[in-house]
């Protein structure tokens, strides 16, 4: 280190803004965003530089750089009526606008100045476990407002010539590219060679995922390098002086960033090739380790949220394996004879050395690893240089009036292409094609880091080379803990935050995990973003059983979505068994379930009052529906879920005679509840007195949006569950609400059971 001061800077200077945002002192924008008036949730008026736009059938996504907060205030010139408008710009971080169609008066087109008029929110926190935390990956893009738009007007055409030139030039390139290739190998380079996946089918991005290359999609530092070490390696062979050549390689590799709006990998990789540019030019050394250090300190600079994010992380840590970790792992490993070998041997001795730091950070980001998919991408990494060289010339080539050069010149591109996906499909019929693991605890990863730190060590000090059965042992625990997440107690119970509708999640110290009810009418594809996110967090391979309580479609919709992805493989998820009742009114779209939960593979079973299923110490009883009743909400399924002497009620969306028939049986018998599922989302129509009084639940959880239409929890509900139960939980307020029973081996506090709140922190510790 004090041979490379930049490394111990490096290294303070991420300590330092990881201490700051724990304490929440804003530094370099490193803080939450600032509105000098109350503008939260109002519609206001905003003008930006329209930098990036993804145009979809319905509705445009665009992203505003150099925004400012439009303010218009009255003022009185003398004591008469007479008034007139001071308006003032006050300055904003980036802003994500969305819009419809129709509200859009011209074609947008990046470096436009834009002014627009809507609504302006703040980037929520993820509600659950594994959610998507939009915060923290917009907060490390400098956009830190969402704004939902009513109206668009173009102040400036050519406001930004950089942006406007570079619009141009990709759009050619996506018309030599849908010249050149077929329109599905079109959508993918599209989003490998453009960063544009508007056009990629979602089937093809799965492929890419088994495949363990789905890296190459996004525009990373290989890109760059390929592109700049290519270009400097033509212009040399060309005879232009090194000097220019460098200059203009790096020239091409920053407008290449920006064209592809410069990820934090994009970056890191274009800072690298300038410092060992600048080293080749100044006759000095060029230090890697130095190299990589400056360009962590000038990105977290830049953006100190990057500190958080995925993409960075990756990007830092497969550079660092491929620069640290194989030297030390392979330093004694001779090279094979024969040309085939060699390349065979140096793609698995890189994909090694990778993934010995990437594991933990794949695993706390993605839950899940290509367990094939990571043994194939060994043969194929080698092709991606060929890959990305044949798709830039075809795209580019394809711009001429005849399509043939472009065509001839993208056959390589195509051919691989064509490799991949049918290696793709057939990775993806094996089982285990996307292994799901869960997310690792921070202990589980530090823990991980000081084994493979000390492995490393004892290799590059011991003269032979080895590694100590001992260090292999503390290794082996390490992975170990990694792969398989420890229970928390003998029984969890999640009820997620899916807006406004209903999902519960149980599992069991032994591994079983059962779903109560999955929907929305608020969270759009809420299977999809929020329940399937869940379950992999929690390394749930296998569902034995999904209740549907009825077919409302806040109760089921998450579920058909997850059992679709199910039927198409799009999740390695397996569900057992659907658990469906009988109900009036509904009789079609309870066929349609049934029809698509066996095509999933589920055995379908009808349950009723008295129904029981039993799973070791967990007991499932069905207390209604007793009848079938006209209305929907009366029929719905009410369950009893006990475990030992702990008892919980789940009551769907029951009312009216459904709830008064379960109230008849929970009367014959002495239950202390621990826990009441609220029927209906907090409905006035539910939870009447009487029923209230015989369940006398210890904590109370109710499950609904935001500002939802229907006034959920209603006053009157809330009235009489506050004289009744001890704790009361909404999940919009609360995020997903947790509970599990002490296990005397896991728990960590005295008391039996937990309730404890997701809501997750972002990064900097805002709330």
């Amino acid at each position: 280190m004090r041979k490379r001061p930049l490394c111990m800077a490096a290294l303070i200077w991420a300590v330092i803004l990881w201490l700051l945002g724990k304490a929440g002192i804003p530094v370099l924008g490193y803080g939450p965003p600032n509105l000098p008036i109350d503008a939260k949730n109002k519609p206001v008026q905003v003008a930006g530089t329209l930098y990036h736009l993804d145009t979809y059938e319905y509705q445009s996504i665009f992203y505003l750089k150099e925004a400012v907060l439009i303010s218009q205030t009255n003022t009185s010139r003398n004591n008469h009526t007479s008034q007139s408008a001071i308006q003032k710009e006050y300055p904003l971080d980036g802003i994500k606008v969305t819009v419809k169609q129709e509200k859009i008066p011209a074609p947008l087109g990046e470096g436009m100045r834009v002014l627009v008029s809507g609504t302006l929110e703040e980037i929520p926190l993820p509600g659950n476990p594994g959610q998507f935390h939009e915060r923290a990956y917009y907060y490390a893009r400098k956009i830190k407002w969402y704004q939902e738009a009513n109206q668009v007007q173009v102040l400036e055409e050519n406001y930004d010539y950089l942006l406007r030139f570079q619009e141009k030039v990709k759009g050619r390139m996506k018309k030599g590219l849908s010249r050149s290739f077929s329109k599905e190998k079109a959508g993918i380079l599209e989003a490998m060679l453009l960063g544009e996946k508007g056009n990629m089918d979602k089937e093809d991005t799965l492929l890419f995922q088994i495949l363990g290359c789905s890296h190459i999609l996004a525009i990373s530092g290989l890109h760059l390098s390929i592109l700049g070490g290519g270009l400097l390696k033509f212009l040399c062979r060309c005879s232009v002086p090194r000097k220019a050549a460098i200059a203009l390689s790096a020239g091409a590799m920053f407008f290449y960033g920006g064209l592809t709006r410069s990820g934090a990998s994009v970056m890191r990789a274009a800072i690298m090739f300038a410092v060992s540019s600048g080293a080749f030019l100044a006759k000095r050394t060029y230090d890697f380790l130095s190299a990589i250090s400056l360009a962590a300190i000038l990105l977290l600079c830049e953006s100190p949220y990057y500190l958080y994010d995925s993409s960075f992380l990756l990007s830092f840590g497969a550079v660092l394996g491929l620069a640290m970790v194989y030297p030390i792992l392979f330093q004694k490993r001779k090279e094979r004879k024969g040309r085939c070998l060699a390349v065979l041997a140096e793609g698995v001795r890189s994909s090694v050395s990778v993934w010995f730091l990437l594991l933990p950070l794949v695993l706390y980001f993605f839950y899940e690893l290509p367990i094939w998919g990571s043994i194939v991408s060994i043969f194929f990494m080698p092709l991606s240089e060929l890959l990305i060289l044949s798709g830039l010339a075809g795209g580019a080539l394809g711009c001429l009036p005849v399509t043939l050069p472009g065509q001839l010149a993208g056959l390589v591109a195509s051919g691989i292409l064509e490799v991949f996906l049918i290696m793709g499909r057939i990775l993806k019929i094996l089982p285990g094609s996307l292994w799901i693991a869960g997310q690792p605890e921070i202990w589980c990863c530090v823990l991980y880091y000081g084994a493979a730190s000390l492995v490393l060590f004892r290799k590059s000090t011991s003269t032979v080379g080895k590694t100590g059965k001992g260090l292999k042992i503390l290794y082996g625990i390490a992975i170990l803990l990694l792969l398989t997440p420890l229970p928390k107690g003998s029984l969890e119970l999640t009820f997620l935050d899916v807006g406004q509708g209903d999902c519960a999640c149980i599992q069991t110290a032994s591994g079983s995990c059962y779903l109560i009810d999955g929907g929305s009418t608020t969270v759009s594809k809420v299977g999809k973003y929020r329940i399937l996110p869940f379950l992999k967090a929690s390394g749930i391979r296998r569902i034995q059983g999904i209740f549907v309580s009825h077919m409302d479609q806040d109760h089921v919709n998450g579920i058909q979505e997850l059992l679709e992805m199910v039927k198409t493989k799009e999740t390695q998820l397996k569900v057992e068994r659907l658990f469906l009742s009988q109900c009036a009114g509904t009789t079609e779209e309870l066929e349609k379930l049934e029809n698509l939960g066996k095509q999933a593979g589920c055995q379908v079973v009808y349950i009723q009052k008295g129904s029981k299923i039993r799973d070791k110490d967990l007991l499932i009883e069905c207390l209604g529906p007793g009848q079938i009743y006209e209305n929907s909400n009366e029929s719905s399924q009410v369950l009893h879920v006990s475990q030992g002497d702990f008892d919980v009620l789940f009551t769907g969306d029951v009312e009216g005679k459904g709830e008064e028939q379960v109230l008849e049986l929970l009367q014959e018998c002495s239950v202390t509840w621990e826990v009441l599922k609220v029927a209906h989302h907090g409905s006035k129509n539910s939870s009447k007195e009487a029923f209230l009084d015989c369940v006398k639940p210890k904590q109370a959880v109710i499950s609904c949006g935001k500002d939802n239409s229907y006034g959920h929890p209603h006053r009157e509900v809330m009235e009489r569950l506050e004289t009744r139960a001890k704790r009361i939980f909404i999940t919009w307020k609360e995020g997903a609400v947790g509970m599990y029973v002490r296990n005397p081996f896991f728990s960590q506090g005295k008391n039996r059971d937990k309730m404890s709140r997701n809501q997750e922190k972002t990064p900097g510790g805002l709330e």
